[in-house]
């Protein structure tokens, strides 16, 4: 076959866009997981101080500095020493710092080599006579940036001394310490004195005198209460005796008769009555009911009938005004009734608060019977609390102590490292840099999607397609050219196998970028950008 044949520019960009699939979906695809990952980064914030060299304070011919070497190699060293695995494994416990590595068991070497990473100490001459550096610390968080920085300016102005103020700080870290302990078994007590406190409440000082107190008033309402009581319930015995002797009086009296004229009346219209009624039975032998003479008979008789109600029912009114005369004695006696049912009420209404009265004083007897054990048991969790208390301020004086010495050793023995510029809170990130992170993730999506396309169209480019390469390659004239046929059903599946195709390349995008995502996260491809420490 005769050399590769060149094609033109045009060639190149229909055959790129017979491939626009194979370029399109792999630069879908690393573009949105790049991006995604890249959006996914951590931020790190960087916090800096500034420390200056001091001269001495006082004259070498007086007093001989503690440091004679050169301000490099000084630092130099003093960054070794509050770098190494003891004093950053103390930065990690005191700030909790890298909880990920240290929740997953990695190793102190590990965790302390990435330390290092965001840790930088940079050196820079003001002038000729005055040296100053940087101290730097990078961490996703902004707060622990500045304070790990501000801990790490501390600990190298602290350093910077002789073998003297090495033993008062190692004195100070071994108060410190000391001070922490003390200080966790002060908090544990005092909690455990709050909560005896407030369980017996009677063991506090003064507390038992008040307990006998409230004993003697309950007892003297006690006494009260039961006094009341048997006195109501004397007095309820004898409203009921007299109320008994006036029910036993009402009941002999003798009955009320009826007068002897309102008797006379009486016998006189039932005798007229029955007259009336024997001649009613012997005209009904004779006429109906419906007959004059018999219906005024009857008139005569309701007449009667009329006139002797109103005679009883004036009798009964006599009758029941004289009774009412007689019970005007017994009213006396129901007005002793609603007092005895009153005193009655009363009486249990006491007594159930002589039985709260007994419980409450029961209960306080207890108190007090069980107050010289609990006290017993108080006294101790108070000695104890203050026990930790006095040792607490004792070291908190040692603490102070040890500082003031570490000062004066520092501030008049040599040179000394003052800090002019402490470590601020960070506002913004220093990585990583996502406008160029996403530029970039663009830009290798596309040529991972150009590499796709010339893959696929590779085989295209080194065989015969056209006229063209039939010309270049036969070195011979085409004749002619047969069209490709299609019939009608290829032509409407068409539609349908580009729907397909695009399915199948959305499909294949869902699948494929949270996968490349999970790559990227778990190859750490992106560390470089956050981890790259300066």
């Amino acid at each position: 076959m005769a050399n590769f044949r060149l094609r033109t520019p045009i060639e190149y960009l229909e055959l790129l866009w017979r491939k626009r699939y194979y370029l399109l979906v792999p630069f879908i695809i690393v573009a949105a997981a790049s991006a995604y990952a890249v959006y996914k980064l951590p931020n790190m914030y960087e916090s800096q101080s500034m420390i200056i060299v001091d001269p001495p304070k006082v004259s070498s011919n007086y007093v001989q500095p503690v440091n004679s070497i050169d301000v490099n190699s000084r630092l130099t060293m003093i960054r070794k020493l509050v770098t190494s695995r003891t004093e950053l494994q103390r930065l990690f416990e005191r700030f909790d710092l890298y909880p990920q590595m240290r929740e997953r068991s990695a190793p102190m070497e590990e965790t302390v080599n990435e330390m290092l990473k965001h840790i930088d100490v940079k050196q820079t001459a003001a002038s000729q006579t005055i040296n100053n550096f940087t101290v730097h610390y990078r961490h996703p968080d902004p707060v622990k940036a500045r304070d790990v920085a501000q801990e790490l300016t501390t600990r190298i102005i602290n350093a910077n001394s002789d073998a003297e103020i090495g033993r008062v700080y190692a004195t100070l870290d071994q108060i410190e310490e000391r001070v922490k302990n003390v200080r966790t078994e002060l908090e544990t007590i005092e909690a455990k004195r709050a909560e005896y406190l407030l369980q017996h409440p009677e063991v506090m000082e003064g507390q038992d005198q008040s307990l006998a107190n409230q004993l003697n008033s309950l007892s003297m309402l006690r006494q009260s209460q039961q006094t009341s009581i048997d006195s109501l319930r004397n007095q309820t015995a004898t409203n009921e005796q007299l109320v008994a002797t006036m029910k036993t009086q009402a009941d002999t009296a003798p009955e009320i008769e009826t007068s002897a004229s309102v008797s006379i009346i009486i016998g006189q219209l039932r005798t007229k009555r029955a007259e009336l009624e024997g001649e009613l039975q012997k005209m009904l032998a004779e006429y109906t009911e419906k007959a004059p003479e018999v219906k005024a008979l009857r008139a005569q008789i309701d007449s009667i009938n009329r006139e002797l109600d109103d005679v009883n029912k004036k009798d009964e009114i006599t009758k029941q005004a004289k009774r009412s005369q007689r019970s005007g004695v017994s009213l006396p006696a129901q007005q002793l009734e609603l007092k005895i049912a009153a005193d009655k009420r009363d009486l249990e209404q006491k007594q159930k608060d002589l039985e709260t009265l007994n419980g409450q004083i029961n209960e306080l007897r207890g108190k007090l019977g069980g107050l010289p054990i609990k006290a017993i048991e108080g006294l101790k969790i108070e000695r104890d609390y203050r026990t930790l208390q006095g040792r607490y301020d004792e070291l908190l004086k040692q603490q102070d102590a040890a500082k003031f010495s570490a000062k004066i050793i520092n501030d008049f023995s040599g040179e000394t490292f003052r800090l002019i510029d402490p470590a601020s809170l960070p506002e913004q990130p220093v990585s990583p840099k996502r406008g160029i992170l996403y530029p970039l993730s663009l830009l290798m999506s596309l040529l991972v999607g150009v590499l796709a396309a010339a893959a696929s169209a590779s085989r295209e480019l080194l065989t015969i397609r056209d006229a063209r390469d039939i010309a270049h390659y036969a070195h011979l004239p085409l004749l002619v050219t047969v069209p490709r046929l299609v019939t009608q059903k290829e032509r409407q599946l068409v539609p349908f196998v580009n729907a397909a195709k695009l399915i199948g390349a959305i499909f294949l995008i869902g699948l494929a970028t949270p996968l490349l995502y999970q790559l990227i996260k778990i190859s750490g491809l992106l560390n470089v950008f956050t981890q790259a420490a300066f």
